[in-house]
């Protein structure tokens, strides 16, 4: 055919439902699968030529007026990536049939193979075999929820949590006054001085302050900063060396060896605040009493934070105990596996081994493999409850758990809802925990629930109203020479 001459084509014919056979299915232990599928190579060819017509109608090349390609031109410039193409969507069109029709869900994605090259299946136009192996999801058979008898812990802050919270407060926000007579600074003093810091005699930017504030003790500047403070005088002055931590914020900064030339201004000695208006004032509330309420809702969400967290573990635990299944081995080793990798990055940042632990490895291996077996039967339970009752997550849901993950990343904003807009599994990681909120409001409404009384001690163990009241204190500005808290 001469060049720039081309042909009507006709209409493609519709496309007919794939014909897909199995040829075997191996028999297994457990929840393991494998199947060999077979695939009509008519099918294949039909579904090549469809899709090289549409390239046909699309591409342009020179020598060739638009949509007037011949189909052979087309074919040699593009044969080869169609052919991948055409069976990559064949063997996920056929394999997602045959996991419809046996009613199967793989508990991770299958391990799929082709029996023959495609070189060869091209060439000799046979029809396409493939293998497909996984591990399906187990069988849950949920129980009637209305059978679930529950105990829901129940706590209002008294007088007591209220005062104990009230003297955590004043001995952590301690007023400072200027001593009687001069002294040397000590530890917990608050100290006023103009600082500046240099590395290899050159000054650094953020290095420097003037009218500064510290307090010794703290451990919010880097190093041995405060230590070496401790036995200044009013008007001293004194020169600090310091090393910058690898892990500092300024990447340029890390691991530097620096000088800090100080001058001591004043030196304030600590006293506990009183409990009085004044103290309220610390805290952006007009009067003692708008404190001690302040307190006592604060106390409260926390209280029915942690009686919400103790009903999900009793719920839990009632889940679990009455649904028996084979629990997918692919899982439960993603779920250790994941666990230990988390605990050797830990010991590596903390520049330790596991036999720094006071456990052995043995041990720790028994109880991960322990922790991840049950996480994955809540998991499996949750997500059969939710689909069985088709519980679905909202766009206020998705908002929402975007909304709290971008907060982490001021700045990056748009970056960060890139990322999980182009990664569905990790927005699925995102709103995993709220899907679960979800599926547990559903079974408790169902459930018989007896409220309980119970006290901060049932709920919080040893922990003390002064631990729990931390979360009312603000944390101050730092100066760009503290060191970074890690989280």
């Amino acid at each position: 055919m001469p060049q720039g001459v081309g042909v009507r084509l006709p209409p493609p014919a519709p496309r007919k439902e794939i014909l897909m056979k199995i040829i075997e299915e191996k028999k297994l232990k457990g929840l393991k699968k494998e199947f060999i599928i077979e695939v009509p190579y008519d099918d294949f060819e039909q579904s090549k030529n469809e899709k090289l017509k549409d390239i046909s109608t699309k591409v342009k090349i020179a020598g060739f007026r638009p949509g007037k390609v011949p189909l052979s031109h087309v074919e040699k410039l593009y044969g080869k990536e169609t052919t991948v193409e055409v069976i990559e969507k064949i063997i996920s069109d056929s394999s997602k049939k045959l996991l419809d029709e046996k009613d199967l869900r793989p508990a991770i994605n299958p391990d799929i193979k082709l029996i023959d090259e495609m070189d060869k299946i091209v060439g000799e136009k046979i029809n396409i075999k493939y293998s497909m192996a996984f591990e399906a999801l187990p069988e849950v058979k949920l129980v009637d929820f209305s059978k679930i008898k529950l105990e829901n812990p129940v706590a209002n802050p008294n007088k007591k949590d209220i005062d104990e919270a009230l003297d955590y407060l004043a001995k952590q926000n301690k007023d400072y006054k200027t001593p009687k007579k001069s002294e040397k600074a000590k530890e917990g003093d608050k100290l006023i001085l103009n600082y500046s810091g240099s590395i290899e005699g050159k000054k650094f930017e953020g290095g420097s302050a003037e009218n500064a504030e510290i307090i010794i003790g703290s451990n919010t500047f880097i190093d041995n900063f405060e230590d070496q403070l401790i036995g200044q005088t009013v008007g001293s002055t004194k020169t600090l060396k310091v090393k910058f931590p690898d892990n500092y914020p300024n990447k340029d900064l890390e691991n530097k060896d620096a000088e800090f030339d100080v001058e001591v201004l004043e030196i304030l000695n600590p006293v506990d605040s009183e409990i009085n208006d004044e103290l309220a004032k610390k805290f952006g509330q007009e009067k003692l009493k708008d404190l001690k309420k302040a307190l006592e809702e604060q106390i409260k969400k926390d209280f029915d934070q942690a009686s919400r967290m103790k009903l999900k573990d009793s719920l839990f635990l009632e889940l679990e105990k009455k649904h028996k299944f084979e629990l997918p081995e692919s899982l439960v080793n993603q779920e250790y596996d994941q666990m230990w990798n988390q605990l050797e990055q830990q010991l590596k940042d903390q520049k330790k081994t596991l036999s720094d632990l006071d456990i052995e490895e043995k041990e720790i291996k028994k109880n991960y493999n322990e922790i991840s077996q049950k996480r994955i039967s809540i998991g499996l339970i949750v997500a059969e409850i939710g689909r069985q009752n088709k519980i679905e997550l909202e766009d206020n849901d998705y908002n929402l758990a975007l909304q709290t993950e971008v907060q982490k990343y001021p700045g990056q904003e748009q970056q960060v809802l890139e990322f999980y807009k182009k990664n569905p599994d990790s927005l699925r990681n995102l709103t995993a925990p709220i899907y679960e909120e979800k599926v547990v409001d559903f079974v408790l409404k169902k459930a018989e629930l007896k409220d309980k009384k119970v006290t901060r001690n049932d709920l919080f163990g040893a922990e003390s109203n002064e631990e729990k009241s931390k979360k009312t204190k603000k944390e101050p500005k730092k100066n760009t020479t503290k060191k970074k808290k890690s989280n």
